[in-house]
């Protein structure tokens, strides 16, 4: 019998081309919930929460009906039934033929996108009643279904057939008007059809559209369209393909059957993945970045590669990959939001719609993984690590075997060269036997064999077949290594063998050529050739800012750091002061465009000479160079803390972190703060330790204000006081005056006054316009709002006259804020959509969220409680993104308000009382008495 399950439309059972009859409710519910998840077992306490939208009867009565559910199920379908049951739950078993939408898959991951798109007959599911199932799994279903759509619109445009798509795309243009790809297709598809007027004023309505719903500009994909347009071109632009793999593995040998199964594992329904495991040394990244290679053309959008050194003692953090991998998919530094989960939400929908391949070499465990895995179909992942995953969902678990005799041979001749290995067949075989088919054995006996090309194979052979001493000669995992790669380091002339050595000082991380040549004062570049003509160094691939980056093998990086501990200790250190202070220079200059507004001003620096300035500024031109010294970074930090080098520490701390606070985990930025206040402390540098205390004091703020936090900053504030530091002062007074209104909700005018003096003596520009600001909103507070109208003005001036756009929008901000609170809802409403101008100019997220809370209160005041929910709903999306809980509690002090305006009186209450609930340690205590007032006025209406 021939059975064919369609859930893209209606839900439809086909036996022999006949319809089969499904029973409606929870049957259809059951049907289809288990054909999403095709070939999947699905628990059968996700089924009880399907098959009851809303709390479901007893565990008792729910499992009982959910056992008749699919009795019932089963008996419809009759010979059609592919239900199976499994341990605790169960699962619908189908054929790639049996089920349309694993054909439609199929067709995706063959690129016949047309095929794929006319499997659809409607809306998917229409026939099921069901909104768990229509709020969760549909909306995936058909984001997957437009992005197929898209590319098959692109491939019609390659064909040549604009003219005939017009029609269909201003269709699309309709039913989905905020989607920007359309849009640009319909642009494409006007121009070449000679329609090019009417291509620009697609342009302009999107323009409009995008301004009016969103208060945001086209996306640069569209602007760069219109700008091609607008010269004549008319190419459709495509969305950016990253490919971040590593070169392909050298000398690959054997594995045909392990490749096999990788490919057949990632062609799985759904998000597949697969884990490739294995014993130390066994070639499992040699493989992985192998099967990435070959599956390149199956993911047309791009591969990602990430090293999460879970074989080491310190795996990296997942919060920080995320970061490096939502920056290189083109998300905006300001963009990135804070947390693991809401980094790793933002990472699954910039790989919606996309076809991509996700490499995690080295990974440590589950909870690491995890949060990396893209979320909808494909998409898929393949996984290096000595640890099999059997946690993570529906993974593939494939274990990698030592290569055979003949392949071990094969590739320790491909090392040796065949002219070399064919001079003594016999010692290659019985070295190659030896090496137990390890290829990381092989690759190191081979090396020192090219290294000593004087070496005779059948002495290595000798040595190798003596049993006692074989774990002396080819040692894994710990310092008796040194004897496998001693022959190697001694070849190697003094300068090299210099620059090994001082690469131990840095482990086993990626590192540029100019780090080479710092550290052991020579030409980096030649450096990094002939350590890599020797083995000793790997090639990794292109950092974000497209420098060539390098890396020592683990344990290579282990003897390299035992050899450096030879040296004279003096004479080490002076090498990584020189690479210190170059580091410093560079993340000095990375800065620039980041550092100002309320910002303490930094200490100076001593600038260094050991590369040209040319050389030094092209390095830093871009400022994601910090990214790819990320780790480099904190290891420097960690060697001069070491050393107790407090001003250098203090130096790379305040300057690395203007950019780089977003891709290390809080917990890691407030323990370097920790570890530098008490280096400093322990030193006597108070100046140091009392910077780094308030820089503390801000990074836990943003988890909420508390009275020890307030505390906190006057304990500061004494101390700075103490020491005469004004600059510090002011800004430790700006901090403890806004906080302590949020916190109370009780304005702070003198001590506004008190650290406008102190900003005032210590002359720098930023910090008297940042109190003066404070100074402002305190008089406004405070029902003195003449003359906080002077000090506002005062401090705008001053911003605009020093062309500092973001501080002036700041000050508008908190123009707004008084005018709203003096009842002058003019200049309040223009303040406030001045400053949103500003703030989106350079894509500030969190500061245009802020302003477009302030605009719905203005709104409201004004009378529009319409677009005043519109915009609070629109800013508190944002700040749930980010993580960002004192403005996700004020966006919901602005929706219940705008609720309670609006006549929804229930919907006011329940958003008051789960806002008080959630956000009570959030610490603001205006929102909260907006909340509270909200509530019992809502209850009173009722």
């Amino acid at each position: 019998m021939n059975v064919e399950f369609r859930v893209l439309g209606p839900l439809e059972v086909l036996a022999d081309g006949e319809p089969v009859f499904v029973p409606a409710g929870r049957g259809r519910v059951l049907l289809a919930t288990l054909l999403l998840r095709p070939n999947r077992f699905v628990s059968v306490d996700e089924l009880i929460d399907r098959l009851w939208d809303g709390e479901p009867p007893t565990a008792d009565r729910a499992h009982k009906t959910l056992q008749t559910t699919v009795l019932r199920l089963r008996q419809a379908l009759g010979e059609a039934n592919r239900v199976r049951t499994t341990a605790g739950g169960y699962l619908v078993e189908v054929a790639p033929e049996e089920l349309d939408l694993l054909r439609f898959r199929e067709f995706v991951r063959e690129g016949d996108f047309a095929s794929a798109t006319e499997l659809w007959r409607g809306p998917a599911l229409a026939n099921v009643a069901s909104d768990a199932l229509h709020r969760e799994d549909v909306p995936r279903l058909e984001d997957e279904r437009v992005g197929v759509l898209e590319r098959r619109i692109d491939a019609d445009l390659d064909r040549g057939e604009a003219e005939q798509l017009v029609a269909e795309l201003g269709e699309l243009v309709r039913q989905h008007p905020l989607r920007e790809r359309f849009w640009a297709q319909r642009m494409t598809a006007l121009a070449r059809s000679g329609r090019q007027a009417e291509a620009l004023e697609s342009y302009r309505e999107i323009t409009a559209l995008l301004a009016d719903e969103l208060g945001v500009d086209p996306s640069a994909e569209l602007s760069r369209l219109h700008l091609a347009l607008l010269n004549g071109e008319t190419e459709v632009t495509r969305r950016k393909v990253v490919c971040q793999l590593p070169p392909d593995t050298a000398g690959f040998v054997g594995r045909a059957e392990v490749l096999r199964r990788v490919d057949e594992g990632l062609t799985a329904p759904g998000v597949p993945v697969v884990v490739l495991t294995g014993a130390p040394g066994v070639g499992k990244s040699a493989l992985t970045i192998k099967a990435a290679h070959r599956l390149r053309h199956r993911f047309p959008d791009g591969q990602l590669f990430v090293r999460l050194n879970g074989a080491g003692g310190d795996p990296r953090d997942p919060s920080e990959v995320l970061a490096e991998l939502l920056v290189s998919l083109d998300v905006p530094t300001s963009a990135v939001p804070d947390g693991v989960e809401a980094r790793s939400a933002s990472f699954r929908a910039q790989l919606a719609d996309r076809s991509m391949l996700v490499v995690l070499d080295d990974a440590a465990g589950a909870e690491q993984v995890r949060p990396l895995l893209p979320g909808t179909p494909g998409c898929a992942v393949l996984i290096s690590s000595r640890q099999q995953l059997v946690q993570v969902e529906g993974v593939r678990s494939l274990r990698l075997p030592p290569l055979s005799a003949e392949d071990g041979v094969t590739l320790l001749s491909s090392v040796l060269g065949a002219e070399r290995a064919g001079t003594d067949p016999a010692a290659v075989s019985a070295i190659a036997g030896a090496c137990g088919g390890l290829p990381l054995a092989l690759r190191v006996a081979g090396a020192r064999l090219a290294a000593r090309e004087s070496l005779p194979l059948r002495s290595l052979a000798r040595r190798l077949s003596d049993e006692r001493h074989r774990l002396d000669e080819l040692t894994m995992g710990d310092l008796e290594v040194r004897a496998t790669f001693g022959p190697s380091y001694e070849a190697l002339p003094e300068a090299a063998a210099t620059a090994f050595r001082r690469l131990g000082l840095l482990g086993a991380t990626d590192v540029a050529s100019w780090t080479v040549g710092v550290l052991a004062g020579g030409d980096g570049e030649r450096l990094v050739e002939r350590l890599v003509e020797a083995n000793l160094l790997d090639e990794v691939g292109l950092d974000v800012t497209g420098e060539p980056r390098y890396r020592l093998h683990d344990l290579l990086a282990v003897y390299a750091a035992e050899l450096v501990r030879g040296e004279d200790a003096e004479v080490v250190k002076a090498a990584m002061r020189d690479y210190v202070e170059l580091l410093l220079t560079l993340v000095d200059l990375g800065i620039a465009r980041w550092s100002g507004g309320d910002e303490l001003p930094l200490q100076p620096i001593t600038v260094s000479t050991v590369l040209d300035r040319s050389e030094i500024e092209r390095l830093a031109h871009d400022e994601r160079f910090l990214l790819a010294e990320k780790v480099n970074i904190d290891h420097a930090i960690m060697y001069c803390l070491r050393e107790n080098w407090i001003q250098e520490a203090a130096n790379l701390v305040d300057r690395a972190f203007f950019y780089l606070d977003v891709y290390f985990s809080h917990e890691r930025v407030v323990q370097l703060r920790e570890l530098l206040r008490d280096a400093a402390f322990a030193e006597g540098n108070e100046f140091v330790a009392w910077r780094s205390e308030l820089d503390l004091l801000y990074q836990r703020t943003t988890r909420g204000v508390t009275d020890d936090l307030l505390a906190g900053y006057s304990r500061c504030a004494d101390a700075f006081e103490a020491m005469g530091a004004h600059a510090e002062l002011a800004s430790t007074l700006g901090a403890l005056t806004y906080y302590t209104m949020v916190h109370t909700g009780q304005p702070q005018v003198e001590l506004a006054e008190r650290a406008v003096a102190a900003a005032r003596a210590s002359g720098d520009p930023n910090l008297c316009v940042g109190n003066l600001r404070e100074l402002g909103t305190m008089l406004a507070s405070a029902g003195r709002y003449e003359e906080s109208v002077r000090v506002l003005d005062e401090a705008l001036a001053s911003s605009r006259g020093g062309g500092r756009h973001g501080e002036a929008a700041l000050v508008l901000s908190r123009i707004a804020s008084s005018a709203l609170a003096g009842g002058d809802l003019a200049r309040a409403d223009e303040a406030c959509r001045e400053a949103l101008d500003l703030m989106k100019e350079p894509g500030d997220v969190r500061g245009i969220a802020y302003c477009t809370v302030q605009l719905s209160q203005i709104e409201l005041a004004l009378g529009d409680a319409g677009m005043a929910l519109t915009n609070a709903e629109k800013a508190l999306s944002v700040f749930e993104g980010l993580g960002e809980r004192r403005g996700a509690v004020r966006a919901l002090a602005a929706v219940a308000e705008a609720d309670l305006a609006l006549g929804l009186v229930h919907k006011a209450i329940d958003v008051a009382t789960t806002a008080l609930e959630d956000y009570a340690d959030a610490g603001d205590a205006n929102a909260v008495e907006r909340l509270r007032a909200v509530l019992e006025q809502a209850r009173r209406g009722v």
